[in-house]
């Protein structure tokens, strides 16, 4: 598994990489992933994940975000790396299905905050304010 994570603020780049990893072990995939935190100041999305080549992955997520939208954001583009690495989603493969009606989105939406809780549980963090709703 190699991550590595651009832009952003120390704590983002620390908090990113840290998901990173514990999304990867607990799905049991070794990606190549490069993380960019991106001004993305007129795109309405908060995140993307692409697949490069085999086994290399780009994410990109929007910096402006706090700290707990940019990490459920990051849980949730990270599933649909996991969903690449185990041929669950291609490049074409939900093309022309309505993006809330997409299996990859359903389950990247209904996983990201299960999995920062988990996250956050594992990293003791729940003292933080910004780890709660």
């Amino acid at each position: 598994m190699d991550i590595t994570v651009y832009g952003g603020t120390a704590n983002q780049r620390r908090y990113a990489h840290s998901m990173a990893i514990f999304v990867c072990e607990k799905f049991g995939i070794s990606p190549s992933i490069e993380i960019s935190f991106r001004r993305m100041t007129n795109d309405p999305n908060y995140g993307y994940a692409c697949q490069l080549e085999g086994n290399e992955y780009e994410i990109d997520v929007k910096r402006t975000l706090d700290m707990r939208t940019m990490l459920t954001t990051l849980a949730h583009e990270l599933i649909h790396v996991k969903q690449y690495q185990q041929g669950e989603l291609t490049q074409d493969n939900e093309q022309g299905i309505d993006y809330w009606d997409r299996p990859s989105e359903i389950e990247a939406h209904g996983r990201e905050t299960g999995l920062f809780i988990r996250w956050c549980e594992q990293e003791r963090l729940g003292h933080l304010k910004w780890t709660r709703e």
